[in-house]
C-alpha cells in the first residue's frame, strides 16, 4: 500500500517537473523552404543584405543587434562551404527579425452577483456556459515571441531558393543573452541550407 503511493508520488513528481520544464524552456517552431529546381553546387560565395530589419517591442533596433546577426550567419554559411563577400556574391541574405510582446488575458474570477450564476471559477477551456460580466480578478499574463526570417536569394536571377523561419516563446529577458540566442537561433535556421 505505501509503496504503491509512493510510486504514484514520484510519478505525479515526475510529470510535474516534465511540465514545468516544457514551459521553461518552449522549443522554437524551425520550418524552411526550398527551391527544388536550385542547385547549391552552383553557388560559391555570398553576401548580406546592407539594411535588414530588425525590430524589438516595435522599435527599430537594427544598429544594436546587427553585427551578431551577422557574424552568426556568415559563421553558418562559412560552415557550408560558401565564402562571404562584401558585395556582388552569387547569393544574397536578407532576414528580418522582431521581438515583441504579446497580451494574455484571461478570466478566472468570481462574479460579483452569486444569484446571476453562481460561484465557480471560469476556465474557458472546461466551461462552456454564459460568462457573466459583473467580475472582480481576472488575470492578465505578458508573453515574449521571437521571430527570424532568413531569405536566401540567387542574385544573377533575383529569385529566393531558400528561406528559414524560427519562431519562440522567449523566458529570457536578460540583454546580455542576445546574442548567444541569436547565434544558437541562426545556427538552428541555417541548419536545413544544403551545402555547396
Amino acid at each position: 500500500m505505501f509503496s504503491q503511493l509512493r510510486i504514484s508520488t514520484v510519478i505525479i513528481a515526475v510529470a510535474c517537473a516534465l511540465l514545468l520544464a516544457c514551459q521553461s524552456n518552449p522549443r522554437p517552431q524551425i520550418s524552411h523552404h526550398q527551391d527544388k529546381q536550385a542547385d547549391f553546387s552552383q553557388y560559391q560565395s555570398f553576401s548580406l543584405a546592407d539594411e535588414p530589419e530588425i525590430q524589438f517591442f516595435s522599435e527599430a533596433s537594427g544598429k544594436h543587434y546587427k553585427s551578431a546577426f551577422d557574424q552568426s550567419i556568415i559563421a553558418a554559411m562559412e560552415a557550408k562551404g560558401y565564402q562571404y563577400q562584401q558585395s556582388d556574391g552569387d547569393l544574397y541574405v536578407n532576414y528580418r527579425a522582431e521581438v515583441d510582446n504579446e497580451l494574455d488575458s484571461f478570466n478566472n474570477a468570481i462574479p460579483i452577483t452569486p444569484t446571476r450564476m453562481g460561484y465557480y471559477q471560469s476556465w474557458a477551456s472546461w466551461y462552456s456556459g454564459p460568462l457573466t460580466q459583473e467580475t472582480e480578478g481576472g488575470n492578465t499574463r505578458i508573453s515574449y515571441t521571437g521571430a527570424i526570417n532568413i531569405d536566401v536569394v540567387d542574385w544573377s536571377e533575383k529569385r529566393a531558393v531558400w528561406q528559414g523561419v524560427y519562431q519562440k516563446k522567449l523566458v529570457e529577458k536578460n540583454a546580455q543573452e542576445a546574442e548567444k540566442m541569436i547565434d544558437q537561433a541562426v545556427t538552428k535556421v541555417l541548419s536545413s541550407l544544403p551545402k555547396r
